[in-house]
């Protein structure tokens, strides 16, 4: 078992990874996933019909989410096209402000999160577990954003609603007793993108305050390489990870395909919309001038490299990043804290960086 000639398992570990995994990421993988087709393999429409069949249980892995004094959800209107969205409002509870010690005139400081699932899937409970645990052991409000979802809402929707979530905030912050001068971004895979768009874009944005640190979390960071079926050529892409770790348990190549493919379309504009910094935060024509970074990578992951290519980016540009590769890790591991030591490990590393970036100390 863990082998890719395994005929009972659908979906087996690869021969090209099963030797470099975590033995723990191997053992949840093989528990939860092994047997069950993934959403990318079946058409869209297949999925939409029975989403849960398609979905890993992330609810069985995923460590208890602490209390915290509220959690309001709150409805931001959003103009492309017009509609609504929802955003979820942690408030810590205030033994918690009291121990964490960030509050400043009554103000505390806030992350606006946005959750993972390629722009296709995941919603408001994908983050709820690491959305209360940050709310709670930082002692920060965060603001968990509901942004439409591709295919019915593709390229560049979910950035503008989120960049529309983002500034309710700044305008709501009187109400939600926000500190303005510490708001920061941040997000899982797709959110990450999304994140990584809104810091540039908030940058150049006179009306807004600086933000104060961006979260990224196996970041998906450059939407150029990923073909719209098939393999990469070796030659033509330049992150290694996407060859390497073609056969990736729950993030394997052929996912991103189904993804992107709903994301950014098939046709000719294809290109264009993936050379776009809302797609693709790392072709941005300047890097220089924006909030810290905090830069978490799976090592078994086809979007690793371009996770580090991007810290490497903002470093260049002068801009303070930190980076962390978790070894023999697979995405999303960092959801399983529940189940696995190196989970653990990073949800108290987002606690460590978060702290210190709200406290001003990030060098």
């Amino acid at each position: 078992m863990g082998s890719d000639d395994v005929p009972s398992l659908v979906n087996p570990l690869h021969s090209s990874v099963v030797e470099r995994l975590d033995p723990v990421f191997a053992e949840i993988y093989m528990k939860y996933q092994a047997s069950k087709l993934r959403a990318d393999q079946v058409p869209y429409e297949v999925y939409n019909l029975d989403r849960e069949k398609y979905t890993f249980p992330t609810a069985k892995v995923t460590g208890l989410a602490p209390r915290v004094s509220s959690s309001e959800k709150y409805y931001v209107p959003v103009s492309n096209p017009p509609g609504r969205i929802a955003v979820q409002v942690y408030v810590p509870t205030p033994d918690a402000i009291a121990k964490a010690g960030l509050e400043r005139d009554g103000l505390l400081p806030a992350l606006v999160n946005f959750h993972g699932g390629g722009f296709v899937i995941g919603g408001l409970d994908s983050d709820e577990p690491l959305c209360r645990k940050i709310c709670q052991r930082v002692g920060c409000i965060v603001v968990n954003v509901d942004y439409r979802l591709a295919p019915e809402y593709a390229h560049p929707i979910p950035f503008a609603d989120s960049w529309e979530a983002l500034r309710w905030t700044f305008e709501s912050a009187q109400m939600l007793k926000i500190d303005t001068s510490r708001v920061g971004v941040g997000g899982l895979s797709a959110g990450a993108c999304i994140a990584a768009a809104l810091a540039l874009m908030a940058r150049d944005e006179p009306s807004l305050p600086r933000l104060a640190v961006q979260l990224l979390i196996v970041p998906v960071i450059d939407a150029r390489y990923v073909p719209t079926e098939g393999s990469c050529d070796p030659a033509k892409t330049p992150y290694k990870s996407y060859v390497d770790f073609e056969f990736a348990p729950m993030l394997p190549l052929h996912r991103l395909v189904w993804f992107y493919n709903l994301w950014l379309g098939t046709d000719e504009g294809r290109a264009e919309k993936a050379r776009d910094f809302r797609a693709s935060p790392i072709v941005a024509s300047s890097h220089a001038d924006l909030p810290p970074a905090i830069v978490f990578c799976a090592e078994i992951d086809p979007l690793q490299c371009e996770g580090a290519a991007y810290h490497a980016k903002l470093q260049a540009a002068g801009v303070p990043s930190r980076l962390k590769i978790y070894k023999g890790q697979g995405h999303p591991f960092n959801q399983w804290d529940g189940a696995s030591p190196t989970a653990k490990e990073f949800v108290d590393d987002c606690i460590a960086e978060l702290t210190v970036a709200f406290l001003g100390e990030f060098p």
